[in-house]
């Protein structure tokens, strides 16, 4: 029996590790480079494969734990007696009885991590300074077989300093900036946006100006370290021990011999990342005109705040987001949940001035709790408009009748009353069409009383004010409880009590005109009726053309809870109520 000790590898220059999934349970087999845990920084998300075959014999960690370099993940019993060459730089410790035998975590430096030649230099004139080439390549990409650039950030001519992003490469696995390892100035560009690459292929040429140096002295090792530092900044590559000795092999050759390449790329393509990156590094957003980084543990963080990262300002190296970016932006939006819940933002209106004279005329508060509400209920429900007609022709001719012998001094009866009756009356058999529906989508709210709203037009606005208990009062009744309601509106009388409570409502726009209109639901009721202006028409009747008084009908209603086959049905009932008033009387 050989245990071995799977610990948290080097992840370059990451201060937190979370381990976000275990994938493995104990007195499980394990083989050789399956993936054992995901752990997340703020620059990586990886998967540490196991370095041979195996069984879990005890796990030390939990999902969620911030774990550092070096910890405890777990111990494995290898099976098998050859250990892969995979196990040299993935953190592994080998126990074999009172014996320990420890292989430790492989600490490189940048010169290990990246390697790139060093082209000879040009010795200038006589003026005590000497022009350096400088070649940057594409790093090698480990498993991945190509990548794509997807942005230059420098042309023929540019100066460029130290560090400073040259081109941004991805792939389906992660996303790596190509830095510059010294200030220069750029020669060739040799790679354009949308170009497939691979390991080793040379990006970008470019010149140095440097003081002159004995030829006889070593190169030194900061010179030493900006050739390393030319192939980029890919953070998670690791590199094995043999990988490691040839590089380093090769850099020291360069000692004494400034003619020499530091690192062909044959020795490059030998770098073996030690575990993959599991999802891209950072997210691309426009945001006038510049990149906005952000690595998964910041990404994890905006998605579940609901976050857009394009409207933050990162305040880490090359602009990233930092976590403590989303925590200001969040505390400095609260009052601002539109941002928040990823609301369409609103934009500011043009300047009208060189076209005329504005004058700007306050909007009345009705008028603006109206609009909000209006907008809401548009925004949040689906709303579908079904279209129908009823012939009114004998409700006319009763309802003159009526209002005839009511006398000059008693109130008349207008239409609306009787679309009240025969919406109450289809409400009824259609009880869900009086009704709510529960925001989580999970149950009705029906409702056993019926307060039918009107829609009644004021110089500050619409207001929608309800007849309170309308299924116990007569059409006369309704007529004078709708005639009271809209005098009261009109004359600012209406108290909150009156627009409070209503389970369906009308809008009729018969008295101004119109052959049809697509009302907005009143939320959170389910459903509203859109009457317009009766027109006389002709149709068949008993096989007659006849002239007719038609009424044109218009139901809204919320496609969630309500279906277009239910919706036809409802206004078709309306329609044989109106079309027939004997139904009314029922």
């Amino acid at each position: 029996m050989s245990e071995k000790q799977v610990r948290v590898p080097d992840i370059g220059e990451a201060e937190t590790i979370e381990l976000v999934e275990v994938l493995v349970a104990e007195g499980e087999q394990v083989e050789s480079n399956q993936a054992l845990v995901v752990l997340e920084s703020d620059k990586a998300s990886v998967e540490l494969p196991s370095a041979f075959s195996g069984v879990v014999i005890q796990i030390l960690v939990k999902a969620g734990e911030s774990v550092r370099e070096g910890d405890l993940l777990m111990i494995l019993d290898q099976q098998d007696a050859t250990t892969s060459s995979a196990q040299q730089g993935s953190g592994v410790e080998t126990k074999s009885g009172n014996q320990e035998a420890i292989t430790e975590t492989p600490q490189l430096t940048d010169l290990e991590r990246d390697i790139a030649p060093l082209e000879p230099a040009q010795p200038a004139a006589d003026n005590g300074t000497e022009k350096t080439q400088h070649s940057i390549f594409i790093p090698d990409l480990g498993e991945i077989d190509q990548a794509e650039i997807v942005e230059v950030q420098c042309a023929v001519g540019d100066d460029v300093k130290a560090d400073q992003v040259v081109m941004l490469l991805e792939s389906d696995k992660a996303s790596m900036e190509i830095a510059a390892s010294v200030a220069g100035t750029v020669t060739g560009v040799h790679l354009t946006i949308g170009a497939e690459v691979k390991g080793g292929e040379l990006a970008v040429s470019m010149t140095s100006i440097s003081e002159s140096v004995s030829r006889d002295s070593d190169l030194g090792a900061e010179e030493a370290t900006s050739a390393g530092q030319t192939l980029g900044r890919a953070s998670s590559n690791l590199v094995s021990d043999d990988s490691r000795q040839s590089l380093l092999e090769g850099s020291k050759g360069v000692s004494g011999q400034r003619n020499q390449a530091a690192a062909p790329v044959e020795q490059r393509s030998q770098l073996e990342p030690a575990f993959q990156v599991s999802r891209p590094e950072r997210d691309v957003a426009s945001q006038g005109g510049s990149l906005v980084h952000a690595g998964p543990a910041v990404r994890k963080l905006a998605r579940e705040l609901g976050v857009d990262l394009a409207l933050i300002k990162g305040s880490g190296p090359n602009a990233r987001i930092l976590k403590e970016d989303i925590e200001t932006f969040v505390k400095a939006n609260l009052n601002a949940p539109k941002l928040l819940r990823g609301e369409v933002e609103r934009k500011p209106l043009p300047d009208f001035s060189p076209f005329g004279t504005t004058v700007l005329e306050p909007l009345s508060k009705i008028r603006q709790v109206s609009a909000k509400h209006l907008q809401n209920s548009w925004q949040q429900i689906p709303h579908v408009t079904h279209f129908d007609e009823a012939d009114v022709t004998d409700l006319e001719a009763f309802r003159s009748t009526l209002n005839a012998q009511r006398g000059s001094d008693a109130p008349k009866i207008s239409p609306l009353a009787f679309f009240i009756k025969a919406v109450l009356q289809t409400l009824k058999q259609y009880p869900r069409f009086n009704a709510s529906l529960d925001p989580h989508f999970e149950h009705w709210v029906i409702k056993h009383y019926y307060n039918i709203g009107i829609a009644v037009e004021t110089p500050d606005g619409l207001v929608v004010p309800n007849i309170k208990g309308a299924e116990a009062l007569s059409i006369s009744e309704l007529a004078a409880a709708a005639a009271e309601l809209a005098a009261s509106a009109r004359s600012k009388k209406l108290m909150p009590i009156d627009m409070q409570g209503g389970t369906f409502t009308i809008s009729s726009l018969g008295g101004i005109g119109g052959t049809g209109f697509t009302p907005i639901i009143n939320s959170p009721e389910i459903a509203i009726l859109g009457v317009a202006r009766t027109q006389e028409l002709p149709r068949y009747q008993d096989g007659e053309l006849k002239p007719r008084k038609i009424l044109p009908l218009a139901l809204s209603y919320d496609h969630r809870a309500i279906d277009g086959a239910e919706a036809a049905r409802f206004v078709a009932e309306i329609s044989r109520q109106l079309t027939d008033i004997r139904w009314l009387a029922i």
